[in-house]
């Protein structure tokens, strides 16, 4: 089983490495094709307009210059899978100011393009013509920003798996497995990816939740949520290093980035219950249970996790899937490490005493990520 554990961690990080379809350069059937790449959003009217326009284009145009061209659509939606990944990349591609970042907008050849319906519907017959849109080359995608991302991500994700909120769950939830020791792995499994399944539809769900806005909305919402990252960055930045010294001093009552006692005494319950449920439910009860108290430790756990979907969000780099499919990844590989700790025979409490020890250099390194991550935002154009 334990080899089975390792098998399947390893199938998930590298699927998420394999996922680049929003990274993937657009190209037209033929160069002497008209390629038309245009940005949509579901909620906005002249995007609506443009569409039709586009949709009601002829298949082949005459050229000024003589022959023909085929006409070559690509009506991408930000609001759908990779859509704003792909958008952020031809805006950077083509030197778009932020102020001009809104849709309807289409791309044409030689590093040109058009905002908004008016516009679009009054010139572009005009450009197929005039043979403006034939062999559309993309600028190459930089490979150095992505290369730079996903291991960030990942590392971001190492620091959210041990996180306290989190450890202390696992912990407390193996500390009441250690005497069923037949079902350990399979409750153990269970928890892990109800908690990966949970991040990673947390994740997509705020992610997907703000491409969903319409343009304007969209571009200011990008915009403001810099300086809230900001400001929330900062201050979690403070609050860490004020734990590393509680921790060091051992005043755990003051850690403040840390679960609510209610909150934590609720989730200890569930725990209790899950366990004691019998053979026949537990393990379904506790894959609900991780669902129950991902959602619930989103607040403390989330923190890191919310910084790096602004990042995303922010740069660019890489698409939402294997950007956050990387992030719970590495998150779930603490919790891994201990289950197998645990299943091989090691004593939990030596374990719990480690955590305990190494709280201080954990709060401290919690402190340097949220600020190098607000250094980076204040940077970002």
């Amino acid at each position: 089983m334990l080899k089975k554990i390792i098998i399947v961690l390893t199938w998930l990080f590298l699927s998420a490495n394999t996922v680049f379809a929003a990274d993937t350069p657009i190209t037209p059937r033929d160069p002497s094709d008209s390629l038309i790449v245009m940005f949509t959003t579901t909620t906005c009217i002249g995007c609506v307009r443009a569409e039709e326009f586009i949709n009601s284009l002829d298949a082949e145009y005459p050229l000024d210059s003589g022959g023909t061209t085929r006409v070559d659509k690509r009506i991408i939606n930000i609001s759908e899978q990779d859509g704003a990944a792909i958008a952020q990349r031809f805006f950077e591609e083509y030197n778009v100011p932020q102020s001009e970042r809104r849709t309807p907008i289409l791309f044409y050849t030689g590093g040109h393009y058009m905002i908004g319906d008016h516009v679009i519907t009054q010139n572009l017959e005009m450009l197929i013509r005039a043979g403006a849109l034939q062999n559309f080359q993309e600028i190459p995608v930089a490979e150095g920003d992505m290369s730079l991302s996903l291991p960030l991500i990942f590392g971001a994700g190492l620091l959210g798996g041990v996180n306290p909120c989190s450890v202390s769950m696992v912990l407390m939830l193996l500390s009441l497995l250690s005497s069923k020791r037949d079902r350990i792995v399979r409750a153990g499994v269970s928890y892990i990816a109800s908690k990966l399944i949970t991040y990673l539809f947390l994740g997509l769900a705020l992610y997907r939740s703000l491409q969903a806005l319409d343009s304007a909305a969209f571009r200011f919402a990008v915009d403001a949520a810099k300086w809230v990252a900001v400001a929330l960055a900062a201050g979690l930045c403070v609050f860490n290093v004020l734990d590393y010294f509680n921790a060091r001093r051992e005043k755990y009552g003051r850690i403040r980035v840390q679960l609510p006692k209610g909150l934590r005494a609720f989730n200890n319950e569930l725990i209790k219950k899950a366990v004691n449920s019998g053979a026949r439910f537990m393990i379904p009860l506790i894959f609900l249970l991780g669902v129950v108290i991902s959602a619930g430790e989103f607040l403390c756990t989330g923190q890191i996790y919310l910084a790096t979907i602004l990042y995303v969000m922010r740069s660019g780099d890489v698409s939402a899937v294997p950007a956050f499919l990387t992030y719970v990844i590495a998150m779930i590989i603490p919790m891994s490490v201990l289950l197998i700790v645990c299943a091989r025979g090691r004593r939990l409490l030596e374990m719990s005493e480690f955590a305990r020890k190494n709280l201080p250099i954990i709060k401290l390194a919690n402190a340097a990520l949220f600020l190098a991550f607000a250094i980076y935002m204040i940077g970002a154009k």
